[in-house]
């Protein structure tokens, strides 16, 4: 009997097997341990990722307890009912990408790669050859950060402080189950955080960065400064995550095929491509949680409004039907495809820089170290969306 159970410590370490069992045996899976709907073919997966009529991103626009539950959560944090990018749908979402758009097209992108490769260069000069050290810390995590923190645009000395209470926000934000302290510091972190964004409504800000889109196209769009700081908030705390995993899971693939790292450090050309099916491979976002805003139905099963339904993206990006030997790393396939950026109007705004991200990183890795070794199993988190290790282990030389 099909059975999906992503809290097991086996799981954790490998999940292809089990959605390879599930996407065999019961492709569009009820889940009564998660209560939700969990397809891991391809085809259903980019169906509930393109069509955002029938399947939305805010639960909010659902009907039952969940929807009660997340209308009442929005209520009580700071910033709770402010629009962001991952709860509005249609022209609302279409004017709000729209402000920052031009901050992460790939021509913007193209114009930051120098600054992107110099801090993979250094932070991959400051590694330890010949010594154990933990990959995240020392690279997979700072990296996005950093990157992330030049393309918001504060000035340096404010820029740590500001990012600090934009993750407090969000932290709380995203989570049902804050308590009144976590609250209460969310709330000082907003007053702080609109503070110093108030103080640059008149300039001063560099351009081609995402705060001065913000304040200038936001305003002029209408927006209140409630409203840009959410944004501001949602795009400076939630990207840099998935980034990071993007970096730490190719890095662990080529570890563990050192064939093909070798095979790509001999034909650099192929990074752009071998990026996308590196992410394919072992996706840093291994689901997307998505809620029937109507009764339909899915891969021939009947599904509810209100019902969750979490896009495999894992499972997805591993179907034969959609990637012959998916088991396989092939740096001459092309996997643009993949879904770990997401499909349809909710695709991943920051894919470009994302990508530029990891494409520097393992260059820079690859052109530095002849040899990743892990010095034992990476570390994941119980995280049923995101598939990013805590801690990863490695020797280089």
């Amino acid at each position: 009997m099909a059975f999906f159970d992503p809290t097991r410590a086996a799981y954790r370490a490998d999940p292809y097997p089990s959605l390879a069992r599930l996407r065999t045996e019961d492709p569009v899976h009820w889940s009564t341990g998660i209560n939700a709907w969990v397809p891991t073919r391809y085809a259903e997966c980019a169906e509930v990722l393109h069509d955002s009529q029938r399947f939305t991103t805010d639960p909010a626009r659902t009907a039952g307890p969940r929807a009660e539950a997340i209308t009442f959560h929005r209520a009580s944090v700071p910033l709770g009912n402010a629009p962001t990018l991952g709860t509005t749908s249609g022209a609302a979402h279409r004017e709000l990408r729209n402000i920052v758009n031009p901050v992460f097209a790939p021509a913007a992108v193209r114009r930051a790669r120098p600054m992107i490769d110099t801090f993979a260069r250094n932070l991959v000069d400051a590694i330890p050859a010949g010594q154990p050290f933990d990959l995240m810390g020392a690279f997979a995590n700072p990296l996005p950060k950093q990157v992330m923190l030049a393309v918001m645009g504060f000035p340096q000395e404010e820029a740590d402080g500001v990012q600090r209470l934009f993750a407090t926000i969000e932290a709380v934000r995203a989570n049902p189950r804050a308590g009144p302290a976590e609250i209460a510091e969310a709330r000082a972190s907003q007053a702080a955080a609109t503070a110093s964004l108030e103080r640059y409504l008149d300039g001063g800000l560099p351009a081609d960065t995402v705060l001065s889109a913000l304040l200038t196209a936001g305003t002029n769009a209408g927006l209140g400064l409630e409203e840009i700081t959410s944004l501001a908030v949602h795009i400076g705390a939630v990207g840099t995550g998935p980034t990071s995993g993007g970096i730490a899971n190719a890095a662990i693939a080529l570890a563990t095929h050192p064939a093909t790292m070798d095979e790509l450090r001999r034909s650099p050309q192929w990074m752009p491509m071998a990026t996308h099916e590196l992410l394919r491979y072992d996706s840093p976002t291994h689901m997307a949680p998505r809620f029937a805003a109507m009764n339909t139905t899915l891969g021939g099963r009947r599904v509810h409004r209100g019902d969750a339904v979490l896009a495999m993206a894992g499972a997805a990006n591993r179907d034969p039907i959609a990637f012959p030997q998916p088991d396989e790393i092939d740096l001459s396939r092309d996997a643009r495809r993949q879904l770990g950026f997401g499909q349809g109007e909710h695709i991943c705004l920051g894919a470009p820089l994302a990508l530029a991200i990891v494409q520097a990183a393992l260059g820079a890795l690859l052109a530095r170290f002849k040899c990743i070794e892990l010095l034992g199993a990476p570390e994941y988190a119980p995280n049923i969306e995101l598939r990013i290790p805590d801690r990863v282990p490695v020797r280089v030389s």
